[in-house]
């Protein structure tokens, strides 16, 4: 069977900034730590991994840290959050899904809840029997403690 012509495309509100995919997305996490509350304004963020170099941005984007984990950017014009980069991962660019304009089907399902012990109180996790993770998933916390051992032994 030849490979699907379809890519994954999405856009900021305003459509000022566009980005495409040229790599198929890894995994879809749902974070519901207070960072992606705040950026978003919702219980939580839909992020897709996507691999780095299959990744191209058009538009004027502003890329800012919170904290010494990650940088995250957004469109300068409408503020609307697009990506997540964990200095863990170098080669993986974490994109908010809800920017999706085209290839949606080639998004895959939902992998993880992480943060949960950070989500709303009003807000009642779906009883989806997807991995469910106080804070990050063991894996992702191994990466982000061998990148923190590294900063602190250079």
């Amino acid at each position: 069977m030849p490979p699907s012509a379809e890519q994954l495309k999405g856009a900021c509100a305003c459509g000022a900034v566009s980005w495409q995919a040229t790599a198929d997305p890894r995994h879809l996490d749902l974070c519901y730590c207070k960072t992606c509350q705040q950026i978003s304004g919702a219980p939580f963020v839909a992020w897709t991994g996507i691999p780095k170099q299959g990744l191209t941005w058009h538009g004027p984007i502003t890329t800012f840290a919170v904290n010494d984990l990650a940088t995250r950017s957004c469109c300068q014009e409408c503020g609307s959050t697009l990506s997540m980069h964990y200095h863990c991962y170098p080669d993986k660019i974490h994109v908010a899904a809800g920017t999706v304009t085209d290839g949606e089907k080639l998004l895959p399902p939902v992998n993880m809840h992480i943060f949960i012990s950070r989500k709303p109180q009003w807000y009642t996790l779906p009883d989806d029997k997807i991995e469910k993770w106080d804070e990050f998933d063991t894996e992702t916390q191994k990466m982000l403690d061998d990148w923190r051992s590294r900063q602190s032994s250079s």
